[in-house]
């Protein structure tokens, strides 16, 4: 049995900062809302989204990045909101431009949500969310594990980048120059059929639009952009990957004096390989890409299954890159 390294993460529950214990406290309900509580925070939601997602979708500070983040950081964080009591919680105060912390009003640009609300540009008046908070009924969560809960997750398109930098040998140097507009400075493509692709909120800037698109496609966000990031498997991302892989996996093998991939003086043959020289790179790429020490007839199955094909297909340098692009496209490299 092969010895697993890479660590598997359980997503954990979000428990509530500030909330009581659940055992023997009768003035709070313990649990997950209502189906009637949760149509109401779904309301106040829906209404400050529009204002708020723009900088809370991602990160620490995820607050809006679903209704269950928003009940979970906000809405039951005592923290942020009093259960009863309106002009005690810190979410009313910063609506209303009067923030008692780090900030003092949201949004921290214009007007603060009090003002947008007050000209009729939102689903919801203070006077709504004011009696919202008064009428909240006081929650712990719950301290068992959601089933529901993820319990692998999607390395991110910031992720993927870092991860495949350092793994295959690779930088910005690889696939950019510097560049200017206006005595600002940018980052340009080099040649895009490297596949480069990089975040729009990357210093230097991308001066393309195309990496910025493939950022996108892997499930990249931005907050500047208002761009919400992804963490699905879709469709998108899967297509990409695979592409991606491959053109880098080859830039990798075809970089002089790169030896991410292959051993210092290995090189790749245009020819056939030795068996025993590839399946000794194959043992040193699941370490090198999964964290795993693999067994003999693990080697074995991607040799006869992988390697060879691709080698009696073309030749052994189209069947390490192929090789390389297994590696990176299996679900032990795309997940955590």
């Amino acid at each position: 049995m092969r010895k697993r390294i890479l660590f598997k993460i359980v997503a954990p529950f979000v428990v509530a900062l500030g909330a009581a214990s659940c055992d023997g406290d009768e003035g709070n309900t313990c649990g997950g809302p209502t189906p009637e509580e949760r149509a109401q925070n779904q309301a106040v939601f829906d209404a400050l989204a529009p204002s708020c997602q723009g900088c809370h979708v991602t990160g620490a500070r995820g607050y809006f990045a679903s209704i269950e983040a928003f009940e979970s950081l906000v809405v039951y964080n005592s923290a942020a909101v009093v259960p009863g009591k309106p002009d005690e919680s810190e979410l009313i105060r910063l609506l209303e431009g009067k923030g008692t912390r780090a900030f003092k009003q949201m949004p921290i640009a214009g007007p603060p949500f009090a003002e947008i609300a007050a000209s009729g540009s939102t689903k919801m008046t203070m006077a709504q969310i004011r009696a919202w908070v008064t009428n909240l009924e006081s929650r712990t969560a719950d301290p068992l594990p959601s089933i529901e809960a993820r319990r692998i997750t999607r390395l991110s398109a910031e992720d993927v980048g870092r991860a495949l930098y350092q793994q295959l040998g690779l930088s910005d140097d690889d696939f950019y120059v510097a560049a200017s507009s206006f005595d600002i400075p940018h980052k340009t493509s080099q040649n895009d059929d490297t596949y480069p692709f990089t975040s729009p909120d990357s210093i230097p800037a991308p001066y393309e639009n195309l990496p910025v698109e493939r950022f996108a496609a892997l499930g990249g966000g931005s907050a500047p952009n208002q761009m919400k990031a992804d963490g699905t498997v879709s469709p998108s991302f899967l297509g990409l990957i695979t592409q991606l892989s491959q053109r880098w996996c080859a830039l990798s093998l075809d970089k002089p004096g790169n030896t991410a991939l292959l051993p210092a003086g290995a090189s790749v043959q245009t020819g056939s390989a030795d068996a025993a020289s590839v399946k000794s790179v194959i043992r040193a790429w699941y370490l090198h890409f999964h964290a795993v020490d693999a067994t003999d007839a693990d080697i074995d199955r991607v040799f006869s299954t992988v390697f060879v094909p691709l080698e009696m297909e073309k030749d052994a340098r189209n069947a390490y890159v192929g090789t390389c692009s297994y590696f990176i496209r299996h679900p032990d490299w795309i997940f955590y």
